[in-house]
């Protein structure tokens, strides 16, 4: 009887290595199960297109951006079937039975691109509380969407819209650089540079002593006593403002009561019914204003009150009485 050989070393590596590579791959499995829900309950929907737009069986169906499935089959509709509808396509997908009361009779699906030129997918909204969920074998109503033509044609107007865009910011930069217009002469014109030199240094020639306390605002920014004083000056101002707000004081009576006002209104009142007085040549001030006779009488005793005074100059001892010692 033949004794079997012993193992070797060598054959118990080899079997240790392909038991390591089977733990390995069967943990791989698992979790690219777990990341791709492979293994998770799903039930049947139908979408129905009229492109299906690049998709292709084993696409990812999401929801609301979430993988929950795979794009099953896609299908032509027989035109007998379809009549007068314009989807041609039947799009059947697996979806996680975990994500059944999001998709109601109000969720929308469309035919979407991963990136700008990745893997096209099924993309499905959320439904609202306000309607049921679908039921396996349902149709979810379709959303249009935007086409990978339609993408490109809207990429070339961006496109075209920024190069006109280039080429008249060139054709402006091309004139002020020649100098024309403001900002060319700005940019060009020599005189302007000195202009701005000479400026800064009348402006260096100003506030050099202002700097250095100087003149009056020298003091003025670098004399701590005179910010003092002002503040304190604003201090009593604000006291004075306050007081008169609330109405202390004549000056703060004045603001406040409408007694002033009353005096002021029934003065003026007063004031032209004198005036109307006047006007009508009542009363001396009247007869004044409206009669001549009396501004002839006041003129003539004017001027013999000048000759009098006159002729007291030119001989003063006429009008001094002698005086007489007993």
């Amino acid at each position: 009887m033949r004794r079997s050989k012993p193992i070797t070393w060598d054959q118990i590596r080899v079997g240790i290595v392909l038991i390591f590579g089977l733990v390995v791959l069967a943990v791989g499995v698992f979790f690219i199960g777990e990341v791709g829900d492979v293994f998770s309950e799903r039930y049947r929907l139908v979408t129905l297109m009229e492109s299906a737009s690049g998709l292709q069986p084993g696409a990812v169906v999401q929801v609301a951006g979430r993988n929950v499935g795979q794009v099953e089959r896609v299908e032509f509709i027989p035109p007998a079937t379809r009549g007068e509808s314009d989807m041609a396509i039947a799009i059947w997908m697996g979806v996680n039975v975990s994500v059944r009361e999001q998709i109601r009779h109000d969720s929308r699906a469309r035919v979407r691109t991963l990136g700008l030129l990745g893997d096209r997918i099924i993309d499905i909204e959320p439904g609202s509380a306000d309607f049921a969920a679908l039921a396996p074998g349902d149709t979810v109503e379709s959303a249009p969407a935007l086409s990978f033509d339609e993408l490109l044609g809207e990429a070339a107007d961006a496109v075209r819209s920024l190069t006109d865009l280039s080429n008249g910011l060139g054709a402006t930069l091309t004139r002020v650089s020649d100098g024309e217009g403001s900002l060319g002469r700005l940019l060009v014109d020599e005189t302007l540079y000195e202009g701005l030199v000479e400026l800064n240094a009348q402006l260096g020639a100003v506030l050099g002593p202002v700097a250095r306390g100087e003149g009056l605002l020298g003091r003025l920014l670098g004399d701590e006593a005179i910010y003092d004083r002002l503040l304190a000056a604003t201090a009593r101002l604000d006291t004075v403002t306050g007081a008169m707000a609330s109405g202390e004081g004549t000056l703060g009576r004045l603001f406040a009561s409408d007694s002033l006002y009353r005096a002021l209104a029934s003065s003026a009142t007063r004031a032209d019914s004198l005036l109307g007085l006047i006007e009508g040549g009542e009363g001396a001030i009247g007869r004044l204003v409206g009669e001549d006779v009396l501004y002839e009488e006041l003129l003539k005793v004017v001027v013999d009150l000048n000759a009098f005074l006159a002729e007291v100059r030119a001989n003063p001892g006429r009008f001094i009485p002698p005086v007489r010692v007993f």
